[in-house]
């Protein structure tokens, strides 16, 4: 493993500076879960490792408003997966949490980390997807914020500029009573990324959401999908029709994980899971 420098700004000058002076052969760390992983395996070498954790106006904070939550960039996955406010209004959000790596990965690992790792198998961006989440950016010009669905352009590459970074996620509330779920398959619960992940969201009327990861390029709504079980999901062809729309758009690769083939049978059998718990949920809560 190649040395590097390790420094801890406390503001967001230090920090916009150290970015600024060193942007090509710097990495910031935030949990760190991924960013060790990938040194110690050579996948990335930086020659200056920048944590955030002493960033004063960094918050860890989860904060519930009549909008919506917003997550502050330090907030850890446990938190998250264990806030109740999530639990109830996000569910989906909680849920993806709560299956990323080991308890003690959770513990350390962010979801900014998490979106901005931008994997196409990130458990959280599904789940952020069904809520048009925000990602709210600051760098050295200034503050922007950006739809979840724009950030993440390809695999491990999002629209950061290199002197930018995540402040903050902000999860609307939906607009009218929902549940949703988020579902995934792997080698090793827990210890492995997913093969295939879903997420989906039911409101009143039945009106139904679905989005898909490690199945594509990105993880993606799969919007002819959710307009067709929209239709009504107790009529068993709208149901067949949609999870097949699903299966259709999705652009799965085959590596050691998974072949092409036994992805493209995962989509049906999670999105099914995802969209029939999210009903389920609906019922339970009593709002359909």
């Amino acid at each position: 493993m190649d040395s590097f420098r390790y420094v801890a700004p406390t503001t967001f000058d230090e920090l916009f500076l150290l970015l600024s002076s060193h942007s090509s052969e710097a990495a910031l760390l935030a949990g760190g879960t991924d960013l060790i992983n990938d040194i110690r395996v050579g996948a990335r070498s930086p020659k200056l490792v920048i944590s955030l954790g002493k960033v004063r106006a960094l918050s860890a904070a989860i904060e519930e408003g009549s909008g919506g939550a917003l997550i502050g960039a330090l907030a850890s996955l446990s938190d998250i997966a264990r806030n109740g406010f999530l639990r109830r209004k996000f569910p989906a959000v909680a849920e993806a949490a709560n299956l990323i790596g080991s308890k003690q990965i959770r513990n350390q690992a962010t979801m900014a980390g998490n979106i901005c790792n931008a994997s196409p198998a990130a458990d959280t961006l599904p789940a952020l997807l069904l809520y048009d989440a925000q990602v709210n950016i600051i760098g050295p010009n200034g503050r922007r914020s950006v739809a979840i669905a724009s950030f993440v352009r390809s695999p491990n590459q999002t629209c950061l500029a290199a002197t930018e970074i995540v402040e903050s996620i902000f999860i609307p509330h939906h607009a009218v009573p929902s549940a949703s779920c988020y579902v995934r398959f792997s080698r090793r619960e827990g210890a492995d990324l997913a093969i295939v992940g879903a997420a989906a969201l039911v409101s009143e009327a039945n009106a139904v959401r679905l989005a898909l990861g490690a199945v594509a390029p990105v993880p993606f709504r799969a919007r002819e999908a959710e307009a067709i079980l929209s239709q009504g999901v107790q009529d068993p062809a709208n149901w067949e029709r949609g999870l097949a729309a699903a299966v259709a758009v999705a652009e799965p690769i085959s590596d050691l994980r998974a072949s092409r083939e036994y992805r493209l049978a995962l989509i049906k059998v999670l999105a099914a899971e995802a969209v029939s718990s999210s009903l389920e949920k609906m019922k339970m809560w009593g709002c359909s």
